[in-house]
C-alpha cells in the first residue's frame, strides 16, 4: 500500500482482489491470447470463451472509519509490466496501460457508506488494444486486403486522370515495369491508403502485449480532492497534458503527491502468451503479389483467399519483395545438392569452367500453396523451395508470417529448417531465417529520431547525400543462418591486418546464426559504432559490427553445428525483444537455450512499433556476407525440393 496525503485517511481499503473470478491475489493467472475475432477486432483479454461475460472480475473493501456518512471515488488500471520503461523513464507513456475501455468513464462513485462501516465492492473490466483510444489508430471499418472491387476503382480513376497516368507511366518506365502491373500495384497502394480514413477504432493496431500484467487500484475519500490533485488527463487516460503527451499514470501515481488517496498495486497478477496455430491454414494476400493474376491450382480448403481463411488463419504465405530487374547469373545446372550429388569438387571445377550462365532474379512464387502446405492434424507447416523441372530454372524463396502483430515480446520458434550443408560440406546456397518485420501501414511509425540527423532510409545504399529522416515505420529484428566467414574483412578492423582474426580450420562444419537489429543508424543511440565493437552482457562479451556509421544495421555473428541445428527432429530459435535491448538465442530445447547475441539501445536504436513473424528458406548472394567461402553463382538449382517445417511457435 502507497499512500501520501495532507491529513489522517479516515478510511481503510482492504483485500483488493483484481480478478477473483479466474484466480486470488496468491495466484498468477496464466492465459493464452484468444485469437477468435482477433484479426477484424484485436485481442480481448478475456474473451467470451474464457469467461461467460468476456470480462475480469475486480473487488475490494472500504471502511469508513470517520464519523461521517460518505461515498468514496475508485478507478482502477492495468499494464504491462514485462515490456514497458521505468515509470521515471521519458519513455514512460508508449508502455501498454489501460483502465475501463470506455476512457471518458473517470472514477467511479461508490453508494453512501456509513459511518465505520465496511462495504464490499465489486467491478469489471477487460483488457483491450489501443486502451488509450488514440485517434491516430482509428480507421476503417475494412480490414485485410484491399478488394478487387477497390482495386479497379483506383485504377479507372488513374486512367481518367491524365496527370496520374503520365506519373504511374513514368514510374514504370523508371522502374522497367509493365505499364498495367504499375497501374494495379499504384491502385492497390492508394486503395490501401483510404483505409486509414474512418471512425472505427483498429484496436489490433496497438494490440495487448504479452507477458505480466500489474493492477493499480486508486479510491479517493473526497470528489474535491480528486478534482483537485489528479489532472484529467489522467482521470481520463485518452486525453494529453499540456505538452500534447500522454502521461503513464502508474508514473503519476508512483510519485509523492499531497493529496487524500489510497492507492494500492498488485503485481504480476496476469501473464499473457499468444500461441497461433497452423490449425486454422494459411491465408494468401493478394497484395503480396508482384502481379494480379496467379495460378490458384494449388489451393485448398486451408490454404486459399476466402473470407473465412482471411478472418480465422493465423498465418498467410509470406512473399519476398520481388524485382525482376535485379539479376544474378547461375550455372546451367541441376543437381540435388542437398543429396550430395553436387560435391565441393563439382564446384571447384564449375568456377574453371567456361559457362553461359543463366540470368534471372530470385524468384518468389506464382502458384501460392504450391510451396507453402498447412498440416492442421498435426499443427504445423511444410515450406518447400521447389525444384527445378526441365529447363525452367529458377532458385524461389518461400516463407510464412503472421498475421497479428505485437510490440516486444518473447519469439520462441520450433523448427526443422533444411541442412545449409551437404555431406561433403558444401553450401546448398540457401539462408534460413527467423526474423520480425514492421506491420505495414501509415499508423506503425516507430518512435521519431530525434538526435543530430535523424533515420538513414533502408533505400540508401552509400552513394550520395544522405536524405535523412525523422520518421519511418521501418524496422526489422533477424536470424539468418547462413554460410559465411566467421570474422569480417580487414577494413571492419581498422585496415589492421593484425587485429583480425583468421578462420578457424574447425568451421568447416559449421554455419553461421547472424543476428541483426535494422535501426536504419538512428544517432539517438550514444555509442553508435562502426567496423567491430564489443558489448557486455551478464558475463559475456558480444561482438557486433556495422559496415559504416550511415549503414542501417548491426549485425552479429555465432558459428554453430550444421548437423546439430538442422539434423535433429526440430531446434528452437529465439529472438526476445525488449523496449531497450534484444537478445537472440538458439538451442536443443526450449529450456536449453544458448545466448549468441545481444545488443541494447546505447549501442542501436530499438524499434517500438508493432512487428510480425516471419521464417523463410531464401537465396542469398554470397556478396552480402562478404569473404563467404561459396558463391552463390556456382550452386546448381535444386533437382529435388528443399523442404523445412515449422512445428511451434510461441510469443510470451
Amino acid at each position: 500500500m502507497l499512500s501520501a496525503c495532507s491529513k489522517q485517511i479516515e478510511f481503510e481499503v482492504s483485500d483488493f482482489n483484481p480478478i477473483y473470478n479466474l484466480s486470488s491475489n496468491n495466484k498468477k493467472l496464466s492465459l493464452q491470447l484468444d485469437y477468435e475475432n482477433a484479426y477484424e477486432n484485436g485481442f480481448v483479454v478475456p474473451s467470451v470463451n474464457q469467461t461467460p461475460d468476456g470480462k475480469f472480475h475486480f473487488s475490494f473493501k472500504i471502511k469508513n472509519t470517520s464519523n461521517q456518512n460518505k461515498k468514496y471515488y475508485y478507478k482502477i488500471y492495468y499494464q504491462n509490466s514485462s515490456y514497458k520503461f521505468d515509470e521515471a523513464h521519458a519513455f514512460s507513456h508508449e508502455n501498454f496501460y489501460g483502465s475501463w475501455e470506455d476512457s471518458s468513464i473517470t472514477f467511479k462513485e461508490t453508494k453512501t457508506i456509513l459511518a465505520d462501516e465496511s462495504y464490499l465492492i465489486q467491478d469489471s473490466f477487460r483488457i483491450v488494444g489501443n486502451p488509450r483510444n488514440e485517434p491516430s489508430f482509428f480507421g476503417s471499418d475494412k480490414v485485410g486486403p484491399v478488394t478487387d472491387n477497390e482495386i479497379q476503382q483506383k485504377i479507372n480513376a488513374i486512367k481518367n486522370n491524365p496527370e496520374w497516368l503520365k506519373a504511374v507511366t513514368e514510374k514504370a518506365i523508371n522502374s522497367k515495369v509493365n505499364k498495367e502491373i504499375q497501374i494495379y500495384k499504384d491502385a492497390v497502394y492508394t486503395a490501401k491508403l483510404d483505409r486509414n480514413l474512418g471512425r472505427t477504432n483498429n484496436r489490433w493496431k496497438r494490440n495487448i502485449r504479452v507477458g505480466s500484467y500489474d493492477f493499480l487500484l486508486v479510491v479517493f475519500a473526497n470528489k474535491n480532492e480528486l478534482d483537485k490533485h489528479v489532472p484529467k488527463f489522467i482521470q481520463n487516460i485518452s486525453l494529453k497534458n499540456k505538452e500534447d503527451k500522454y502521461v503513464n499514470p502508474f508514473s503519476f501515481f508512483s510519485e509523492k503527491i499531497n493529496m487524500e488517496h489510497i492507492t494500492i498495486v498488485i503485481k504480476d497478477a496476469l501473464r499473457l502468451s499468444a500461441q497461433p496455430s497452423f490449425k486454422n491454414g494459411v491465408f494468401v494476400n493478394k497484395e503480396s503479389f508482384f502481379e494480379p493474376n496467379y495460378d490458384t491450382t494449388y489451393f485448398s480448403n486451408k490454404c486459399n483467399e476466402s473470407l473465412s481463411l482471411l478472418k480465422n488463419a493465423h498465418y498467410e504465405q509470406f512473399i519476398s519483395s520481388f524485382n525482376p530487374n535485379f539479376t544474378f547469373k547461375n550455372i546451367p545446372l541441376v543437381a540435388d545438392v542437398n543429396g550430395n550429388n553436387y560435391t565441393r569438387k563439382d564446384y571447384y571445377n564449375s568456377i574453371k569452367n567456361e559457362y553461359k550462365f543463366i540470368k534471372t532474379p530470385i524468384e518468389v512464387s506464382h502458384c501460392p500453396c504450391k510451396t507453402v502446405i498447412p498440416d492442421s492434424t498435426n499443427n504445423k507447416v511444410t515450406l518447400l523451395n521447389p525444384a527445378v523441372k526441365d529447363t525452367a530454372y529458377r532458385k524461389e524463396n518461400v516463407g510464412i508470417i503472421t498475421r497479428h502483430g505485437f510490440t516486444y515480446g518473447k519469439y520462441s520458434v520450433k523448427a526443422k529448417l533444411p541442412k545449409l550443408l551437404n555431406k561433403d560440406l558444401l553450401w546448398n546456397g540457401l539462408t534460413n531465417a527467423i526474423w520480425l518485420i514492421y506491420q505495414n501501414g501509415e499508423w506503425n511509425k516507430r518512435r521519431p529520431c530525434s538526435t543530430k540527423n535523424g533515420f538513414v532510409p533502408k533505400t540508401y545504399d552509400g552513394n550520395g547525400a544522405i536524405n535523412y529522416i525523422r520518421e519511418t515505420n521501418y524496422s526489422e529484428i533477424d536470424i539468418e543462418i547462413v554460410k559465411a566467414a566467421r570474422h569480417w574483412p580487414i577494413s571492419s578492423y581498422g585496415g589492421d591486418a593484425s587485429k583480425k582474426p583468421k578462420e578457424p580450420l574447425s568451421d568447416s562444419n559449421k554455419v553461421m546464426v547472424t543476428y541483426t537489429n535494422w535501426d536504419l543508424a538512428c544517432d539517438d543511440a550514444q555509442k553508435l559504432n562502426r567496423g567491430v565493437f564489443n558489448i557486455p552482457f551478464q558475463s559475456s562479451l558480444f561482438e557486433l559490427h556495422r559496415w559504416d556509421n550511415w549503414y542501417q544495421a548491426v549485425t552479429g555473428k555465432y558459428g554453430a553445428s550444421n548437423e546439430e541445428i538442422f539434423g535433429n527432429d526440430y531446434y528452437w530459435f529465439q529472438i526476445e525483444w525488449k523496449p531497450e535491448e534484444i537478445i537472440w538465442r538458439i538451442g536443443p530445447e526450449k529450456d536449453q537455450l544458448t545466448t549468441i547475441g545481444y545488443v541494447n539501445s546505447a549501442y542501436s536504436s530499438i524499434p517500438n512499433n508493432q512487428m510480425l513473424l516471419v521464417v523463410t528458406q531464401e537465396w542469398h548472394l554470397e556478396n552480402w556476407w562478404p569473404e563467404a567461402p561459396f558463391n552463390q553463382n556456382f550452386i546448381p538449382f535444386p533437382a529435388q525440393d528443399i523442404k523445412g517445417e515449422v512445428l511451434e511457435v510461441i510469443i510470451e
